[in-house]
């Protein structure tokens, strides 16, 4: 005694409403008197127009964003691997073969490029 599944072609035939008749309007209305018309289109353009341009607006900032954050993550790898200690090490042992001081106070000439808000730009 077990019931018969329905299917979903079944249920779904069961479920779409009868087609209504072709004159649903008020007596008096024109079906041009209830469609949006020029306005509602120019409305609907500009607004998809506004989101595309949002999007793009959106994808250019969080691409700028992930290219600081990759290059902030260079010059760190940089400047732990090879950076100032390395610069300053040479440059003491440099100025103590010439003669000069080898304090500590030795300034590292600037990189091309040598930026902290963001990639070098061409």
């Amino acid at each position: 005694m077990s019931l018969p599944v329905p299917t979903l072609l079944t249920v779904l035939t069961a479920a779409t409403p009868a087609p209504s008749p072709e004159n649903t309007l008020r007596p008096g209305l024109d079906p041009s008197q209830v469609s949006p018309g020029l306005v509602g289109f120019l409305m609907t353009f500009l607004l998809a127009a506004a989101v595309v341009l949002l999007v793009m607006d959106f994808n250019r900032r969080n691409r700028r964003l992930r290219y600081r954050a990759q290059y902030a993550e260079q010059r760190a790898a940089e400047d732990h691997v090879g950076g100032y200690a390395d610069d300053a090490a040479a440059s003491s042992s440099r100025t103590s073969r010439i003669g000069g001081s080898s304090e500590g106070d030795v300034a590292r000439p600037p990189r091309a490029g040598d930026r902290r808000d963001g990639p070098p730009r061409a």
